[in-house]
């Protein structure tokens, strides 16, 4: 991979920005990747995100469902338009080539090897240092 991203934060706001310059950076021409740790692979299992303080308003979120409509970018919430659902954006994203890993350590520390969604792939430790050492840039924090 050229870049490598590393998401621990569940909250919309982040993942929305991890998953959107991620998909800019491989229209680009690079070979990307995102790797969610903690709190960001625990949530995506669950399916429980959270919404910082500041964004949590209703109205807030319903002008950034709007204008994420204006931008492509698939976050509506098949239930409720209005509504953020982070599935879409990561389908997109997978889609338009982006690689989605589950940490390996978080995986295990966390017990979820066995609940990961379909849409996010497994890496070993060593595979995973391998990417991380060829990789031209590495992105985010573990």
């Amino acid at each position: 991979m050229d870049i490598i991203f590393f998401c621990r934060d569940a909250f919309y706001d982040s993942l929305i920005n991890t998953l959107t310059v991620a998909m800019s950076a491989q229209k680009g021409g690079k070979a990307v990747g995102i790797v969610f740790t903690g709190d960001a692979l625990n949530s995506l299992c669950s399916g429980v995100i959270r919404w910082p303080v500041s964004l949590s308003g209703m109205e807030t979120r319903k002008t950034i469902s709007k204008e994420a409509k204006n931008l492509n970018l698939s976050i509506a919430s098949s239930r409720d338009p209005r509504e953020i659902d982070i599935k879409p954006l990561l389908l997109q994203a997978r889609e338009s080539g982006v690689l989605l890993y589950a940490c390996p350590t978080w995986s295990r520390l966390l017990k979820l090897t066995d609940k990961l969604p379909e849409w996010l792939n497994e890496i070993g430790t060593e595979e995973l240092v391998e990417e991380i050492i060829s990789s031209d840039k590495v992105i985010g924090a573990l």
